[in-house]
């Protein structure tokens, strides 16, 4: 199907990182995988994840002013903590934080009175659920992955049947949920370099999509399966073919963190746009 024409007409989204790595302001997820915190200290800011100033209507005044035409919110990042209330798993922040609410569907609401298009960030990793890390790669995998135990099992402990629960449980469990309860106009994917495209089935996951919202934008990273590429924190020296975003943080970071100080001027964000 072809794109659907208000994304080109958009110009400009804002991404909007946020999840319980911003309690303590830690590299979100990745402070798991690289050993930073250990998983019980990351996930120990479950408890001091509050939202007592979450404004969406405040984020979408802003969003308006600044002239963009859709938002992504990071419903689900790697650490497998749900922004919603998901019945695939307890991790979410209506079940598990102070804030005690979905934090989703104000946020699709306040977009949707601005006349803004509304997009979902989901990560299909998952390095907090125990039948993620069941399988491993068919195809050689990048070296910074090899035996790291939140991603792969070790030669010889794979187990197909707990994959296979994740796949249909959480994976596409919690994909549906977004779908069927916020009816996103953007599904913006993350996370799909830890499994090849018949692992994760991609071409079976963009048709079920299609069949429950046709007239959904879903992002480059499905394994070829999106409807446009999504470049990273640089301007690509030459454009990729066909349609594209740059996804491209203010400071260094993606999410919040206090030693994040050396934001990106006006006039660059600006020359760069």
């Amino acid at each position: 199907m072809p794109l659907q024409p208000w994304f080109n007409e958009s110009k400009l989204g804002i991404f909007l990182h946020w999840g319980i790595y911003a309690v303590d302001g830690v590299a979100e997820s990745w402070s798991i995988f690289t050993g930073g915190l250990t998983p019980e200290a990351y996930m120990q800011q479950l408890g001091g994840f509050t939202a007592d100033r979450y404004d969406p209507d405040a984020w979408a005044e802003l969003i308006t002013d600044a002239g963009a035409g859709y938002a992504v919110l990071t419903a689900k990042h790697h650490d497998g903590v749900a922004l919603w209330d998901t019945g695939a798993t307890d991790l979410s922040v209506a079940n598990r934080t102070p804030a005690g609410r979905d934090l989703v569907g104000p946020y699709a609401e306040a977009l949707r009175r601005r006349g803004l298009k509304v997009g979902l960030y989901f990560s299909h990793s998952d390095w907090s659920h125990p039948d993620y890390p069941t399988i491993r790669p068919t195809q050689p995998q990048r070296d910074w992955l090899e035996g790291n135990r939140f991603t792969t099992p070790e030669p010889g402990a794979e187990d197909p049947a707990a994959w296979e629960r994740y796949l249909e449980r959480v994976h596409r469990g919690q994909i549906r949920e977004l779908l069927d309860r916020y009816r996103p106009d953007l599904l913006w994917f993350d996370g799909q370099w830890e499994r090849d495209e018949r692992q994760w089935r991609m071409r079976e996951l963009r048709n079920e999509i299609l069949d429950r919202h046709p007239e959904i934008v879903l992002n480059g990273r499905m394994l070829g399966y999106g409807d446009y590429t999504t470049p990273e924190q640089g301007v690509p020296i030459l454009p990729p073919e066909g349609p594209w975003e740059l996804c491209l943080t203010i400071g260094d970071c993606w999410g919040h963190r206090p030693d994040d100080t050396r934001p990106k001027s006006a006039r660059e964000l600006i020359r760069t746009f």
